[in-house]
C-alpha cells in the first residue's frame, strides 16, 4: 500500500476512534449529570416534606458543596499521578450508595450526616471526568468537541429532572429514587468503557507555574463570581415553582427539560462560533449580561410560559458562559498537570456555588424566593460593568491548545 494512502487511512482510524471515544464521554456525562440533576432539583421539594426550613435546606446543600471544595484539589491531583478512570468509577459507586441514604432520610440532622457523601460522588464524576477527557480528546475544534460534551450534560439538566417529575407524579418519592439508581448504575457500566491515561510524577512546581500567571487570578476570579446565581437556582428555582407560582411536579419538570434542550441545542452553535474565530470576548461579556439579566426577570415571572421564556434567554448567556471557562480551562493549563489545574478551577467554581446556597437560603427566609434571583442577577451584572474591560484584555486564549508539557 502507497505511504499516502497508509497515512490516510490511518488518519481515518484514528478520526473514527476520536469520535467514538468522544460519543462515550457524552453518554456518560449525560447518563450521570440526568441522575444527579433529578436527585438534586427535587431534592429541596423532598426536604420541605420532610419538615426542614429553608435555611436548613440551604445548610445542607452548603454542605454537600464545601464537602465537595474539601476533595477536590486532591482528586483533582490524584487523577494525574493515578488512573483517572478508576477515581470516576469510584464517584459513580458513592453517587448510588449517597442517593439511597438522602432519599430515605427523615430527619435534619441524617441530612446533614448523608450531605458530604453527595459532594464527594459529585468531585469525583465531574472534575476527573472532565480532565480525562481533556486528556485524551484531540485539540483540533476543541470548541466543538467540548460544546458537544456539555450538550450531553445539558441533555442530562433537561431530562433528568423531567423524568423526575413524570416519577413523583407517579409513584412518589420512592420511585424517584429507584429512577435515580437506574441512571447512577448506567454510568457505572460505560465508566468501565473509558479510556485511561498514563500517570506523572508528582511536581508542585509545575501546578505552581501553571497557577501563578497573572491573569489566571481574573480567571478565578471570574469562576468565582459566576456560579454564584447556579447556588440559588440549585437552592431556589424548584421552590420559587412549587411553592410561590403553584407549578404541579409535571410543569416544573417541563420548565427543565426546555431548558436542557435548548443548552444541548445552543451549545455547538457556541463551540463553532468559538473554533472560526479564536475569540472569547464576545461569548464573555455577553454571557454575563445575558445571564445577568434574565436571572433578576425571573425574579418577577408569573406565569408557566413566562418562566419558559425567561429561563431559555438566560440559559443563553449560560451557554457561552459555561463553553468559555472550559474552552479557557484548556488553553491555560498543559494537559499533564489538567487533573489538579482544573480541580483548582472546579473548586473555586464550587465556593462560588456554595456562597449562593448560603446566601439563598438566608434570604428566602427572610425576604422571599424571587429576591434571591433579583440579587445574584444584580451581582453579575455589576462585574461585567467592573472588570469586562480587564476580561476582554487578559482572558485570551491561544490558538495551540495542543500543548503537554
Amino acid at each position: 500500500m502507497p505511504v499516502n494512502a497508509q497515512q490516510s487511512a490511518s488518519t481515518i482510524k484514528n478520526g473514527a476512534r476520536q469520535h467514538s471515544t468522544l460519543i462515550l464521554f457524552i453518554l456518560c456525562i449525560f447518563s450521570f449529570s440526568s441522575s444527579n440533576l433529578m436527585l438534586n432539583f427535587f431534592l429541596p421539594v423532598y426536604m420541605k416534606a420532610q419538615g426542614l426550613s429553608d435555611g436548613q435546606i440551604g445548610t445542607v446543600f452548603g454542605l454537600m458543596s464545601i464537602s465537595a471544595l474539601a476533595l477536590m484539589l486532591p482528586l483533582g491531583v490524584l487523577s494525574d499521578l493515578f488512573s483517572p478512570r478508576r477515581l470516576v468509577l469510584l464517584g459513580s459507586c458513592i453517587f448510588i450508595f449517597f442517593a439511597w441514604q438522602i432519599l430515605t432520610a427523615k430527619t435534619y440532622w441524617q441530612f446533614l450526616l448523608v450531605a458530604p457523601l453527595g459532594g464527594i460522588a459529585g468531585s469525583s464524576f465531574f472534575i476527573v471526568l472532565y480532565a480525562l477527557l481533556l486528556k485524551v480528546i484531540d485539540k483540533n475544534q476543541v470548541g466543538k468537541k467540548i460544546a458537544f460534551y456539555q450538550s450531553g450534560m445539558y441533555l442530562g439538566l433537561g431530562i433528568g429532572p423531567a423524568i423526575g417529575g413524570i416519577l413523583i407524579r407517579e409513584g412518589g418519592f420512592g420511585a424517584l429514587l429507584w429512577g435515580v439508581l437506574a441512571g447512577g448504575l448506567i454510568a457505572v457500566i460505560l465508566v468501565l468503557k473509558l479510556p485511561d491515561t498514563e500517570t506523572i510524577r508528582l511536581d508542585w512546581g509545575g501546578y505552581k507555574r501553571d497557577l501563578g500567571q497573572g491573569r489566571i487570578l481574573l480567571f478565578l476570579l471570574l469562576v468565582f463570581v459566576y456560579p454564584t446565581h447556579f447556588g440559588v437556582e440549585q437552592t431556589t428555582l424548584t421552590l420559587l415553582m412549587k411553592e410561590s407560582l403553584d407549578f404541579s411536579f409535571t410543569n416544573i419538570g417541563l420548565v427543565y427539560l426546555m431548558v436542557g434542550l435548548w443548552m444541548a441545542f445552543l451549545a455547538p452553535f457556541a463551540g463553532h462560533r468559538f473554533d472560526t474565530s479564536q475569540s472569547l470576548r464576545a461569548l464573555l461579556l455577553c454571557g454575563l449580561a445575558i445571564s445577568g439579566t434574565f436571572q433578576i426577570l425571573t425574579s418577577v415571572v408569573s406565569s408557566l410560559p413566562f418562566m419558559v421564556i425567561v429561563r431559555l434567554l438566560h440559559t443563553v448567556g449560560d451557554v457561552m458562559m459555561i463553553l468559555s471557562i472550559g474552552v479557557m480551562t484548556a488553553a491555560f493549563f498543559p494537559e499533564a498537570r489538567m487533573g489538579g489545574n482544573s480541580a483548582v478551577v472546579v473548586a473555586t467554581r464550587t465556593c462560588g456555588i456554595f456562597t449562593g446556597n448560603l446566601g439563598s437560603g438566608f434570604l428566602n427566609g427572610a425576604l422571599g424566593y424571587g429576591y434571591s434571583f433579583a440579587v445574584s442577577g444584580s451581582v453579575l451584572l455589576v462585574f461585567v460593568i467592573l472588570a469586562g474591560a480587564a476580561m476582554g484584555r487578559l482572558l485570551v486564549v491561544s490558538n495551540d491548545l495542543d500543548r503537554s508539557d
